[in-house]
């Protein structure tokens, strides 16, 4: 058996003992118990139960993401030792020079969550350091300064605003997609969108040029 297919055994018997028990009370000697290998197996792979989490998202994200978008548009971290850096986890998609389109890439996401709902709902109850809540802050709220900097294209924009327009919208879309997975009567996460399917990049958009109007002015 491969290391992926290794992972994945893990992974899948992770998801299903929580279907069974609650997520903070699965222990490792529960999950390799369950998968038949032993703990130096689960520590070759993982770190910890957080680390295995965060695999889990980050594979199902970029399995998605593949189905949905060209490699062209996908957007990897820098290669590197970690096991999660050979999935892609957002995209660079334009829909003009200074503009973004990533409505779908949501959509991709909330499909993620919708996927292994029950699973995520208790991961991302966690708030601690190491957990996938703080996790998807950092990643995203990297990736949202990427995407300012394209808005941007030469523009200029003092680094606290653009710090602060970040962390916004990071947090405004994050907190939008958890607070729904862990309402019982939301069927589709991703319902209700509408023509507001990518209001993150067309309000970035709009409150940048907004900026630089009164800047001119």
């Amino acid at each position: 058996m491969n290391a992926l297919n290794t992972m994945l055994l893990i992974s899948d018997a992770f998801v299903s003992l929580c279907d069974e028990i609650p997520l903070r009370k699965v222990s490792i000697s529960d999950i390799v118990a369950k998968t038949g290998k032993n703990r130096k197996t689960f520590y070759y792979h993982f770190e910890n139960k957080d680390k295995l989490i965060i695999w889990i998202f980050r594979y199902d994200l970029g399995q998605v993401l593949k189905q949905h978008f060209s490699e062209s548009v996908l957007l990897y971290e820098e290669p590197s030792d970690d096991p999660v850096a050979r999935f892609p986890y957002y995209i660079t998609q334009k829909s003009g020079v200074r503009s973004l389109d990533h409505a779908e890439f949501f959509q991709c996401f909330a499909e993620v969550l919708q996927g292994r709902r029950n699973f995520y709902r208790q991961a991302l109850v966690d708030n601690g350091p190491y957990s996938l809540r703080n996790y998807l802050y950092a990643l995203y709220l990297a990736a949202m300064k990427r995407d300012i900097d394209i808005i941007l294209s030469n523009r200029y924009l003092p680094r606290e605003n653009i710090d602060f327009l970040a962390e916004f919208y990071t947090c405004a879309f994050l907190y939008y997609y958890i607070r729904r997975c862990d309402q019982n009567g939301v069927e589709n996460l991703a319902a209700d969108c509408g023509p507001f399917a990518n209001i993150i990049h067309s309000s970035l958009e709009n409150e940048i040029k907004e900026a630089q109007m009164r800047r001119n002015l």
